[in-house]
């Protein structure tokens, strides 16, 4: 637990232990403080940057097992806020303290938290890594272990020391630990096969998905998560919103993925305005439609208060120089100067009156026809001991905007990093126009960045680089459209958020004139509104454009000419525009970079024999019955209602396909109910047929005819006289003493019967 007694006045984190104690002011904290049942209770607290202020009067209370969202743009203190409280969590300090305020969390609650740094350059592998963090099973493992070793003589002290540790653990999950590790890295993507690989084999985005397994299996009953989404796909992304929707403890999490945050959160803490506004107990729909409706109040308050300002100002203009209504007049000053704070600060609350960011791209320089190629290129990852793509052919035309899609692993960052020529080809070679500008956004870049370098100075330095001609006042105000103002842009690039780290990187993107740009998840740790401002640019670029991102709606945004496919150690481009199956839930396979591509299993042969088949297989399937297909064609048709709700805007793209799917569907479903219906018809005929062959069996039998000769006495001990009677009613009207292998064939043949019914 921690608690401050002064006003608490945050600053980012230092990277330096000692940096932060000079940073600190004064540092209190309370082993055990009351939290009246919360999990994390907030006062009074204000959240800086510097010298500036980012949220301000933080008042909040979370209780446990509640999930909090905590929502708004790059650089409003979101991540601050977290870092606040983890660092209390933990005991620690985290930045400069002031007079009031408090902040307090549970010391019941064992914080996890989303590193970034992930498993860089971990040797253990992705099983023995993602279970280092589950601290009970670890030490019930152990215990378990020494006790299996001292049980040498199975004494009494020896054996109860082995079924205590046995109980533990049980209880710490032991003995379902493989399954849990199975749903887990399943979930984020890897395969059965992988698990047991180096973390080291992984490129980066895939060792930030093992640090996130680790997390998640280490259970903490304080879940913080900063931008958890943004190293994984479609896929990957709605099994993480569902696993933490269910999560059993406290969650607080940063992210701008509007589905993620519908699976996971069940309450909304927006950042709007330097305030921090409170969506208790709401679902993400609902948090919009009650946004909505606040901010039609706050425009009600601000033009009552701009009437309110306009009629005392024609008051002071109308009184202020006659003698007798200079009091009044003077009082009408006062009161607006106080209304204009007030007015100031409600506009703030209004999000259509918040700044947004603008971008344009500097003009592309001349260039050839192809500035950039790659021919019979291998390629392999730095850390890889085999080459992920093997002959690659790829041209990157004047004018081209080429989407690479394909599954998690498959290779396309690595090609972007061929293009870009930071990667040594085993064969082939990288080709590149004499003219050529390369001008390169990677997922990663934000985080390279010089932390101790000034942001201003780090963009203009950079820039000039390659264009002398860009003044400062050029810089300052590409950084002001992306909302670097004032102090922001003074400060050391390590005293910036994630989100403002990845404007710096963007706005130094912008101003470099390159006739070629790669583009490698550019949507990572970029707000909504800077998305928008960034496809504004692509929009009004004429350079080539290489993309490859898991954001569908920002590679469909940019009007791609051509689409790429990487698999299989290769990659097709073809000329066209994006579809619908590029963007399929199968294309999910992952390939380790340390393994990188292995043959694919060559297609059965005709001529190979037929292998020897065991009892189990020559058994004879049942067939699926028509009540099972009706049900699974049902439950499509309503999959495909769920899947289009699910695209949210995509939805409207998918409905003439949808529509077809339903038409298609909805005919087999009334053809097998027809079906059903026919055959219905025939087991009630035959039930009744059945009906009679039982009643007509155990009719008392006619009188036998007197005999004749021994002849007839023979045949009549074979038969009945009734010429219509079935072997089933002379068998079954005969006394005991009668043949006695009749019934059995009785019994086959009723059988016989009941199954024609059934059918």
């Amino acid at each position: 637990a921690a608690a401050t007694r002064a006003r608490s006045v945050f600053s980012p984190a230092t990277p330096h232990p000692a940096a932060a104690a000079t940073r600190a002011r004064s540092v209190r904290m309370a082993a055990a403080v009351d939290t009246g049942g919360a999990a994390i209770v907030v006062k009074g607290v204000d959240v800086w940057a510097g010298d500036s202020p980012l949220i301000l009067d933080v008042n909040w209370s979370v209780m446990p097992n509640e999930r909090w969202a905590i929502h708004g743009t790059n650089g409003c203190g979101k991540s601050t806020l977290l870092r606040a409280i983890s660092a209390a969590a933990i005991g620690g300090g985290g930045g400069r303290l002031a007079d009031g305020g408090q902040l307090v969390v549970s010391s019941s609650l064992r914080l996890g938290m989303l590193e970034q740094t992930a498993v860089s350059g971990a040797d253990t592998t992705v099983r023995e890594e993602v279970v280092s963090r589950m601290e009970r099973y670890q030490a019930a493992k152990a215990a378990l272990d020494s006790a299996v070793e001292s049980c040498v003589l199975g004494t009494d002290e020896e054996l109860e020391c082995l079924e205590a540790a046995q109980s533990e653990y049980a209880a710490a999950g032991g003995y379902e630990i493989e399954a849990r590790i199975s749903k887990v890295l399943q979930g984020l993507g890897f395969e059965t096969e992988e698990f047991d690989a180096p973390c080291s084999s992984f490129s980066g985005g895939w060792q930030m998905r093992i640090g996130l397994a680790r997390l998640l299996l280490s259970e903490p009953e304080l879940l913080i998560m900063d931008e958890p989404t943004n190293h994984l796909d479609a896929a990957a992304r709605r099994w993480l919103g569902d696993y933490v929707g269910a999560y059993q403890g406290t969650v607080l999490v940063v992210s701008h993925d509007a589905e993620f945050l519908r699976r996971a959160s069940n309450s909304i803490a927006e950042v709007a305005g330097g305030r921090l506004e409170l969506y208790k107990s709401v679902t993400y729909d609902k948090f919009l439609e009650e946004r909505e409706e606040r901010q039609a109040r706050v425009r009600a308050t601000v033009e009552a208060q701009e009437r309110e300002r306009k009629r005392m100002q024609d008051f002071i203009d109308r009184m202020g120089a006659k003698a007798s209504k200079a009091t009044q007049a003077k009082d009408r000053q006062g009161k607006l100067e106080r209304l204009a704070k007030q007015q100031a600060a409600a506009k703030a609350l209004l999000i259509g009156q918040q700044r947004r960011p603008s971008l344009t791209l500097a003009a592309p320089p001349p260039c050839g026809m192809t500035p950039l190629a790659l021919a019979g290129a291998d390629i392999r990852h730095p850390l890889g001991a085999q080459d992920i793509i093997t002959g690659a052919d790829l041209a990157v035309a004047k004018g081209m905007r080429l989407i690479l899609r394909g599954p998690n692993g498959a290779g396309k960052s690595t090609i972007l990093k061929a293009l870009a020529g930071s990667l040594r080809l085993g064969e082939g070679q990288r080709v590149a126009d004499e003219r050529l500008e390369l001008g390169v956004f990677a997922q990663d870049l934000a985080q390279e960045l010089p932390q101790d370098v000034v942001a201003f100075e780090y963009v203009s330095q950079t820039v000039r680089r390659t264009d002398g001609t860009v003044t400062d006042e050029r810089c300052r105000a590409v950084m002001g459209a992306l909302g670097l103002v004032g102090d922001k842009a003074a400060r050391s690039i390590g005293d910036l958020s994630g989100g403002e780290k990845a404007r710096v990187a963007l706005a130094t993107f912008c101003l470099t004139p390159c006739n070629v740009l790669l583009l490698d998840e550019p949507t990572n740790h970029l707000d909504v509104d800077a998305i928008a401002a960034l496809l504004d640019a692509i929009g009004k670029y004429n350079g080539a454009l290489v993309v490859v991102s898991h954001d569908r709606a920002f590679c469909e945004a940019i009007d791609a000419t051509h689409v790429g496919y990487v698999a299989d150690g290769k990659v097709l481009v073809e000329e066209r525009s994006l579809r619908q199956s590029d963007f399929s839930e199968l294309d999910r396979g992952v390939v380790n970079v340390a393994g990188a591509v292995s043959a694919p299993p060559p297609p059965p042969s005709l001529a190979e024999p037929e292998r020897t088949r065991g009892p189990q297989d020559s058994a004879p399937k049942p067939p699926e019955s028509l009540e099972d297909k009706i049900a699974a064609a049902e439950a499509a048709i309503e999959a495909l209602g769920a899947e289009r709700a699910s695209c949210g805007e995509e939805g409207a793209l998918l409905a003439e396909l949808e529509e077809e799917k339903r038409g298609a569907l909805q005919a087999e479903v009334e053809a097998w109910r027809a079906e059903l219906e026919e055959r219905a018809a025939q087991r009630k005929a035959a039930e009744e047929a059945l009906e009679k062959v039982f009643n007509r069996g155990f009719e008392p039998p006619p009188p036998p005819p007197p005999p004749s000769s021994a002849s007839s006495v023979a045949t009549g001990q074979q038969g009945s006289s009734s010429p219509g009677s079935s072997l089933i009613g002379r068998a079954s009207c005969r006394p005991c003493g009668g043949n006695s292998k009749v019934g059995p064939k009785l019994k086959v043949a009723t059988a016989a019967l009941y199954s024609e019914a059934a059918g």
